[in-house]
């Protein structure tokens, strides 16, 4: 739990600094990654050997609290656009359900 709630912080404090990481997982991820002191530069498949990318999923997780306590942080459009896609996907496992 403790590391959740770290790592809500530095998830926050990209989303405050950075406002292409709202609109963006991808440059989210490698700013969360950056500041957690993850070396970027190495490969994919080292990266994800290593274990690194781990919290690739949970860092997402984290965007979308935070932007459901802070408004601020999203961005209207892609917000708009998310829960567009999500209701596609949740018909989707529906039809395959």
């Amino acid at each position: 739990m403790q590391k959740l709630v770290e790592l809500k912080k530095v998830v926050y404090a990209e989303l405050v600094e950075n406002e292409q990481a709202r609109r963006n997982d991808t440059d989210l991820l490698l700013g969360v990654f950056k500041r957690l002191g993850i070396n970027t530069q190495e490969s994919f498949a080292s990266l994800a050997n290593s274990g690194k990318l781990r919290q690739m999923e949970s860092i997402t997780r984290c965007r979308r609290k935070l932007q459901q306590e802070y408004p601020e942080l999203r961005i209207e459009p892609v917000a708009k656009l998310r829960g567009e896609r999500q209701q596609v996907f949740k018909d989707f496992a529906k039809a395959e359900g």
